[in-house]
């Protein structure tokens, strides 16, 4: 199985920014199998849309810790499963940031498997 780790990454600024990534991915997978965001962030931040080529993925407003892992999950288990067609389709994320983070700026990083299965 063929595997590539896709970052989507940006600097969060300040407490309550709304933040928008727009990114194709990798149009050399075929599918999406998990994605994941670290812990380090901070709680109560939300995902007010994610969309695969401008089909929901997560409900509006989709809070961030049920996609969130910490070091004290095993590697192989630390991705939300997905199973989207990837193909080089755009995804585009709108963020919100909840205010709680430990502290300000930080680099908000979400990860995304990429698999040819």
């Amino acid at each position: 199985m063929k595997t590539k780790i896709q970052l989507l990454e940006t600097t969060v600024k300040a407490a309550n920014e709304v933040i928008r990534l727009n990114e194709n991915l990798d149009i050399n997978y075929k599918k999406i199998g998990g994605i994941a965001i670290l812990s380090s962030i901070g709680k109560g931040h939300l995902l007010r849309s994610f969309t695969i080529a401008g089909a929901e993925v997560f409900p509006k407003n989709f809070e961030v810790e049920f996609l969130q892992s910490s070091s004290h999950v095993t590697p192989n288990e630390r991705f939300f499963s997905l199973s989207e067609i990837a193909d080089g389709k755009k995804v585009e994320v709108e963020y919100i940031d909840s205010g709680n983070a430990t502290a300000y700026p930080y680099s908000l990083k979400i990860y995304m498997l990429l698999t040819n299965d």
